[in-house]
C-alpha cells in the first residue's frame, strides 16, 4: 500500500513540474536535490522488496529525475 501512495505522490510532483519547473521544489523542506534523493531511494527500495508497482514507481522516478536535471 505504501508504494501506491509513494506512486501516486511522485506522479503528482513530476506533473506539477512539467508545469511549475523548478519552483516546485520551493515546497518542499529538502529542496530538489533532497526530493529526488528521497524518491530514488524508495525506489530503490520497493524494488528490492519487490513490490508490485515498484517498476512504475521507478519509472516515474527516472522521468522526474531526467526532466528535473536537464
Amino acid at each position: 500500500m505504501s508504494c501506491c501512495d509513494k506512486l501516486h505522490n511522485a506522479r503528482a510532483i513530476l506533473r506539477d513540474y512539467l508545469q511549475l519547473g523548478d519552483a516546485l521544489f520551493d515546497r518542499f523542506n529538502a529542496g530538489k536535490s533532497g526530493v529526488l534523493w528521497y524518491y530514488r531511494a524508495l525506489s530503490d527500495s520497493f524494488t528490492k522488496l519487490g513490490a508490485a508497482p515498484a517498476k512504475e514507481l521507478d519509472v516515474v522516478v527516472r522521468e522526474l529525475e531526467r526532466v528535473a536535471m536537464a
